[in-house]
């Protein structure tokens, strides 16, 4: 790219930027350099970004990049907006607006999401956990549980990848609430899950039993130890 179309790009308006973010074709640091300018204009002035989220008439990839903007810049417009396209016909709009509520942070907002977790789509299942590990709010570990035992999160008797999910949003969540639903995952029948299990259990609690062990003497440890802790 020559230096005066990269100075073109630099300098582009909220829209051109828009352009830009949702272009898959410009490098992935352009598109990142257009997105952080995105949120530095939208501090100010969300006109362009309230207009592209709400646009059903938009381009699908500029109404996503809205959106994620939406939840860097937080604020009254963002927690207005963002709750209704949770319900969008649209599945990659429900992601978006699901990982834009988590990138907020509140807790006011888990009522919202953990209904998701039983959305028909499998990324809208994906992002809604993704946005309660970032919540971390701990009433979000009985859906979280519930989702990852599920019969809707397997297919055809196998278990789909969104449960593994499940399991790092318990782990971000960092209570030790989830105990019982990582006692029941550290058994499953999903390698994936399993360990997904075992790095949640090592963040919560803070150490691990890998020394000297395998993987099948890391998962009796950690039911020795689970048990000892729920009987307390």
């Amino acid at each position: 790219m020559n230096w005066l179309l990269l100075c073109g790009f630099l300098w582009a308006g909220a829209q051109e930027d828009l352009d830009i973010a949702a272009n898959p074709n410009v490098s992935e640091e352009l598109r990142m350099a257009a997105f952080n300018r995105l949120v530095q204009i939208g501090a100010t002035d969300l006109n362009v970004i309230r207009d592209t989220a709400l646009s059903g008439e938009e381009e699908l990839r500029k109404r996503w990049v809205s959106i994620r903007i939406l939840g860097k810049v937080g604020g009254a417009p963002a927690r207005e907006i963002l709750p209704p396209l949770s319900v969008d016909p649209d599945p990659a709009i429900r992601a978006a607006s699901l990982s834009a509520l988590g990138d907020l942070g509140s807790s006011d907002f888990v009522d919202i999401i953990q209904v998701r977790l039983k959305d028909e789509a499998i990324i809208v299942r994906a992002a809604a956990a993704e946005a309660l590990g970032k919540i971390k709010d701990p009433q979000a570990i009985p859906s979280l549980s519930k989702a990852l035992q599920a019969s809707d999160a397997r297919y055809r008797g196998a278990s789909l990848w969104v449960r593994r999910h499940y399991v790092d949003a318990l782990r971000d969540i960092g209570s030790s609430d989830a105990y019982p639903a990582l006692l029941r995952s550290l058994y499953d029948d999903d390698p994936s899950v399993v360990q997904a299990t075992i790095v949640a259990l090592e963040v919560i609690a803070g150490f691990d039993f890998k020394e000297g062990r395998d993987l099948e003497a890391q998962k009796e440890a950690w039911r020795r130890w689970l048990q000892s802790q729920l009987s307390e």
